[in-house]
């Protein structure tokens, strides 16, 4: 069991957790999600121990193992690997994680492991230390479809609870019953998995909508009875002041009666009005606004029915052959999925599309395209400069636009003055995306485009390059992500590309 009773957590000024509760049962299956900067993480090392809460109290009553993000193997392994039964537990959930090849762990060898390899050793040795609850910081970062799905077979056969942060859908819908929600230093439990959590929140908005127009509506009603009755105390003020001047001049009792009758209704109208601009003053949540994206790119500047056509294409390195005798299409305006697992080519096939690599058989690029490359890594980007000096130095149109866009995908204006260095990975990601979708490129290839966004920008990147009308060629693993943005798929398996439809 884990219990989290009143944490409250500041960093500097900026309160991540405010006076928060959560209670985690044995078998609980909980994910937590939350934008990028809202204490995700923060949380998970609270629960472990490793960041102290300015107050609250923390209740764990399990043992826990830890996977965190982008998970390097220690050394200390090696002594661990000398004890046959932990040795034994850790090479059967090596195997059931997909860990195919054969070495000998060394020191050297430890060192060299690739980020994947990292990934699924570290897990194999969490869980051979048999712990109660598995605390998981993005298991799936790094890792092909294939192991994903050995990862999502080992963590439904685990007996214990399992509390995650992860971005990939597809895998928390396999895995989860449970999302916890952080929201302005807040959290929200959702039972169900992340289809469920969309679909309660979706629900809500609806029910804001609703409500917020049935609101003005009743807004109206209010003003019209307003002024209604404001022109009902005018007119009584009016009536009251000639009665007092015929009284002046000697009227009798009617006009007595008519005085006290024009108080009642100015009394009567003025109290009416203080009711309804009290109605007035109730708080209605308004509805998000929607966003729409700019693009530089329209329909008419796609010139040609074909952007690539290869015939018999391959590539091998020495020996080695990554792809062979392979034919495929790609037209303007397709939304291609490029899969595989690692190291079968996926990256050398981009760089060959690019013209940046060589290769045998035939490839026809047709003469309008113009392709643009968003790599994984965010260091091509200047981090000396600020958002807005780097949109000065294009003409106001764009840098219109390039602000616009930043601001639509989510990215708050206060940190427009802010150095590039110093914004997240994710932020850095849609300075990026802004870039490549305001350039005059009708060929997009992006190589994991999800890494570092949150599940909402995860989402809301779909539907821009959903929007976008030129050609996009992507690798992910995401299966969601794909699934929602692409039309066809090339997958790089057995030394062929194949397409799929």
């Amino acid at each position: 069991m884990i219990q989290l009773i009143n944490i409250t957590k500041e960093f500097g000024s900026k309160t991540v957790l405010d006076n928060i509760n959560l209670h985690i049962a044995d078998k609980d299956r909980g994910c937590i999600v939350g934008n990028n900067g809202e204490g995700k993480t923060t949380l998970l090392n609270i629960i472990l121990g490793q960041i102290k809460p300015d107050s609250g109290q923390v209740v764990l009553s399990n043992t826990c193992g830890y996977l965190p993000q982008n998970a390097k193997v220690n050394l200390s392994l090696l002594d661990r690997l000398n004890d046959v039964n932990y040795a034994s537990e850790f090479y059967f959930n090596l195997s059931n994680l997909n860990f195919t090849q054969e070495f000998v762990f060394t020191e050297e060898r430890i060192k060299r492991l690739s980020c994947g390899e990292q990934t699924k050793i570290y897990l194999a040795d969490v869980l051979a230390q048999n712990p109660d609850t598995l605390i998981l910081d993005e298991p799936t970062n790094h890792l092909d479809m294939t192991t994903k799905k050995a990862l999502i077979r080992v963590l439904n056969d685990f007996e214990g609870s399992i509390v995650l942060v992860s971005h990939d859908v597809d895998f928390i819908n396999k895995t989860m019953r449970k999302i916890i929600e952080i929201k302005s230093g807040h959290i929200q439990e959702y039972e169900g998995n992340f289809d469920a959590y969309l679909a309660q929140k979706e629900n809500a908005k609806l029910r804001i909508a609703r409500e917020y127009e049935k609101h003005q509506k009743r807004v109206k009603e209010i003003n019209a009875q307003i002024d209604m009755y404001k022109r009902a105390s005018a007119k009584s003020e009016a009536q009251k002041s000639n009665a007092k001047k015929n009284k002046a001049q000697g009227g009798g009792w009617g006009f007595f009666r008519q005085d006290i009758a024009m108080k009642k209704l100015s009394t009567f109208a003025g109290a009416k009005i203080k009711q309804l601009e009290h109605e007035l003053d109730k708080d209605v949540a308004k509805p998000e606004k929607e966003h729409v994206i700019r693009y530089k790119l329209t329909k008419d500047d796609l010139k040609t029915p074909f952007a690539y056509i290869a015939k018999d294409l391959g590539k091998s390195f020495g020996d080695k052959v990554l792809f062979e005798h392979s034919d495929f299409t790609i037209r303007s305006g397709d939304k291609v999925g490029l899969i595989g697992d690692n190291g079968v080519g996926k990256s050398t096939l981009f760089n060959i599309l690019l013209g940046k690599d060589t290769y045998s058989g035939r490839l026809d690029v047709a003469g309008s395209v113009k392709p643009v490359l968003m790599q994984q890594d965010v260091y091509d980007l200047d981090f000396n400069i600020t958002i807005n000096e780097m949109s000065q130095m294009q003409d106001k149109d764009y840098r219109t636009n390039f602000l616009l866009n930043l601001t639509t995908m989510g990215l708050d204006k206060s940190r427009f003055d802010t150095h590039i260095g110093a914004l997240s990975s994710g932020e850095k990601m849609k300075i990026k995306l802004t870039q490549i979708i305001l350039s005059d490129a009708n060929v997009i290839f992006l190589d994991e485009p999800t890494n570092h966004l949150d599940v909402a920008n995860k989402i809301y990147l779909e539907k821009v390059l959903a929007g976008f009308c030129g050609s996009i060629i992507i690798i992910s693993h995401d299966v969601r992500f794909l699934d929602n943005v692409t039309t066809r798929t090339l997958e790089i398996k057995n030394k062929k590309i194949i397409e799929k439809y």
